[in-house]
């Protein structure tokens, strides 16, 4: 009796010119019919190799990729099913149809008991997010470096939720993971636009909704993929964002502030963030274990990417800590030491009128504000990596401190200017003429 092998069982694509998701089919021809079967699982025919019938993982976008692995892990899991199905039938003599490779390939894939458990409980993307940041906040879901999630990270999970239930209620439109498609993606972000919020805020829960759809697809809560299409899309606007000089820092550090001792701690604290690049959630949690090598070198394990950095540190951070005998100084919440920064950059002085360009509403936007008023407690991280590269430390070097992970987005994320830019290549060989 000969063996069914893989020569007869085929994937195809329903509509290979889709310039959407399209479903995967099962195949399988036989000397009377031929049987097929969905295989629930979706994808975009660019993304797909007809000749190998599998999604394609020779790309370099890391997200499609492992999303790719995903699927192709589906499809084996049902044709190994279904060759063993087939195998069986022909060793019990039993003749193939449709109706019968059906019932047993439902069977071997427990078809029938997953559909029973979600006739029993239907659960929308709101609920999901819900129970999904839950499971976070208990340790039940850790993140994919097998650690626990950041609670500015759940929090924004739960502003989705709220912005996506207040959508729902005001539009009518589902948010069931079927709703999902390109038209809600759209609609969705004139929604979001038109209620007046920057581009940026936009695109933040953009990319969070896209995270909880592709989350909860790889938890077998659906086979909607419509967020692995290109035009599913994050929305970013590059910022006017300031930084603040060596010069600007000196004149914080320098500031008299002894009559005032929370704008003192403030200003501390601040500085401290300038001159070791730490995030805000870092440089506000330190310790004195964190100093290390006789007092000259600062290492922290990062809350938001979980990496250990080394960072050495300079005399007038050393001065503060000092000042405080080791322990730096307490914290307050970001948003209140945001109002503190601005007013202390304000008695410091830093009055320049800086033009400020953003999106808003839908709308190009343009103002001048004084320097002071765009300062924040990220101004620090910005702040130290810019004024390291004027500097000219090595990028590499920068880039270890405050990890980023290519040269390209670091480049874009300092804020130097074009007249900066042209008088650090003066300076370069090429243009000094000593070639």
């Amino acid at each position: 009796m000969k063996t069914i092998t893989d020569k007869g069982v085929k994937f195809l694509l329903k509509d290979a010119r889709s310039d959407r998701p399209t479903l995967i089919y099962l195949v399988f021809r036989y000397d009377n019919g031929r049987f097929k079967t969905s295989t629930g699982q979706t994808i975009i025919p660019y993304l797909w190799d007809s000749d190998k019938q599998r999604a394609r993982t020779d790309i370099k976008n890391k997200q499609e990729r492992q999303t790719n692995e995903t699927i192709n892990a589906h499809l084996e899991r049902q044709r190994s099913a279904l060759l063993k199905v087939l195998n069986s039938l022909q060793l019990a003599q039993i003749p193939f149809n449709n109706e019968t490779i059906k019932q047993h390939l439902d069977n071997a894939l427990e078809r029938t008991k997953k559909t029973k458990i979600e006739t029993a409980k239907v659960e929308t993307l709101p609920n999901y997010i819900e129970r999904f940041v839950q499971e976070a906040q208990s340790g039940k879901r850790l993140n994919s470096k097998s650690v626990r999630y950041a609670k500015y990270t759940l929090d924004g999970y739960m502003k989705l939720k709220r912005i996506l239930e207040r959508y729902q209620l005001e539009t009518g439109n589902g948010v069931t993971f079927d709703s999902f498609t390109l038209d809600y993606y759209h609609h969705f972000k004139l929604w979001l636009t038109g209620r007046g919020l920057t581009l940026n805020y936009v695109g933040t829960l953009l990319k969070d909704l896209k995270v909880m759809l592709k989350q909860s697809h790889a938890d077998g809560m659906h086979s909607n993929t419509v967020y692995q299409h290109r035009d599913f899309k994050k929305l970013v606007e590059d910022v006017d964002n300031v930084y603040l000089s060596d010069e600007e820092l000196t004149r914080l550090f320098t500031l008299d502030l002894s009559h005032n001792a929370r704008l003192d701690r403030i200003r501390d604290l601040f500085l401290i963030g300038a001159y070791t690049g730490l995030r805000f959630s870092d440089f506000s949690e330190l310790r004195p274990e964190n100093i290390t090598h006789n007092g000259r070198i600062l290492t922290r394990k990062t809350l938001k990417t979980s990496e250990r950095v080394s960072i050495p540190l300079n005399p007038n951070v050393l001065a503060i800590l000092a000042k405080y005998e080791g322990v730096p100084p307490q914290t307050i919440s970001n948003q209140k030491m945001n109002d503190y920064v601005k007013e202390l950059c304000q008695r410091a002085g830093l009055t320049e009128r800086i033009e400020v360009s953003r999106t808003k509403g839908g709308l190009k936007q343009t103002r001048y504000l004084e320097k002071w008023e765009l300062v924040t407690t990220h101004t620090a991280r910005r702040s130290f990596a810019t004024n390291a590269f004027l500097a000219k430390v090595p990028t590499v070097s920068i880039m270890k401190i405050t990890g980023h992970k290519s040269e390209a987005v670091f480049l874009r994320y300092i804020k130097i200017s074009s007249e900066q830019n042209a008088l650090l290549m003066l300076e370069h060989p090429h243009f000094a003429g000593t070639l």
